[in-house]
């Protein structure tokens, strides 16, 4: 009878180990679920969105690409920044907007993720460091928390965490090693986005020229810092760059910065990440102040917008 009594109260003992070690270890796997895999194509997860996703206050708009346009201007017409797209379009390989593609942009920044049940917010808001007030649900049908439990099948409930940026884990392998890349760098100076990296009609010589950096137009003295830690190369007059400043990064990487008014740095300098080196102009070919930044690794030309989101 004792042995009995000691074997029941033992496994007593160990399930409820094993409850409270499963609701205090549990893993983000646990919480969400692999989301790619469940709807297996961009067009199920998004007729699953336009037709079961709905939030209290935040409203998912579903946009065709024009002609011309890119995912950074949508997101500027919304404004959103473009972390708040790539979170939602999880099945993106790249950022090559094409005509016609359907993009899912929220009325505000901040991303999605998918639960297994409502009961497991407060865990995600740890994971992502926010409170759990920044987190909205989507809207549930009345009773689902009554008799969700029953179904053979529960679809996977949507939450939009507000001003929290996208996880690497909701992204294409792709896209996800993009993602990375562009942790190593900083914008040299906020503005619009004026001119893209590839093929453009130039704007003083009128015909189609390959342009090797992007454009950023700001006001005329506009502070520009360095977009990574490294070592200053080359300051001065560089032809039709004007004004400009090399740096050479660490693993290959380089950087300059043209058409500048001032430069404050001068060959040799170290500098840190966002480390002032002079002031936007419009020196060298130019039609108005802005700041041509080139990017190069290895001495091969990389797309600034590879880096700088």
């Amino acid at each position: 009878m004792y042995k009995k009594i000691l074997s029941i109260s033992l496994l007593s003992f160990m399930m409820f180990f094993g409850i409270f070690y499963s609701f205090f270890n549990k893993h983000e796997s646990d919480i969400t679920p692999d989301i790619r895999s469940y709807f297996k194509t961009e067009e199920n997860y998004i007729n699953f969105l336009e037709e079961n996703v709905e939030f209290k206050s935040v409203k998912l708009n579903y946009v065709a690409v024009q002609n011309g346009s890119n995912f950074w201007k949508i997101a500027r017409d919304y404004k959103i920044n473009i972390d708040t797209l790539i979170g939602i379009n999880i099945f993106w390989e790249d950022l090559r907007a094409k005509a016609s593609q359907i993009v899912i942009v929220p009325s505000e920044s901040g991303t999605i993720e998918f639960v297994n049940d409502p009961a497991d917010i407060s865990d995600l808001a740890g994971i992502h460091g926010v409170p759990v007030s920044d987190i909205e649900v989507q809207k549930l049908p009345l009773f689902y928390s009554l008799y969700s439990g029953f179904l053979k099948e529960r679809s996977p409930i949507a939450v939009f965490i507000k001003d929290a940026r996208p996880d690497t884990k909701n992204m294409t392998a792709n896209l996800a090693g993009k993602f990375k890349l562009r942790e190593m760098f900083r914008s040299p100076l906020g503005g619009r986005l004026s001119s893209f990296f590839g093929n453009r009609k130039h704007p003083i010589y009128r015909k189609m020229k390959f342009h090797n950096g992007l454009d950023i137009a700001a006001p005329y003295g506009t502070y520009i810092g360095a977009a990574r830690e490294g070592v200053v190369v080359s300051t001065g007059w560089n032809g039709g760059y004007g004004k400009a400043v090399i740096i050479q990064h660490d693993n290959g990487y380089k950087t300059m910065y043209g058409h500048m008014s001032a430069i404050y740095a001068k060959p040799g300098d170290r500098v840190r990440a966002g480390k002032v080196l002079g002031r936007v102009g419009s020196t060298g070919l130019s039609t108005g102040p802005h700041l041509h930044f080139t990017l190069w690794h290895n001495e091969k030309l990389l797309n600034p917008m590879d880096v700088l989101w």
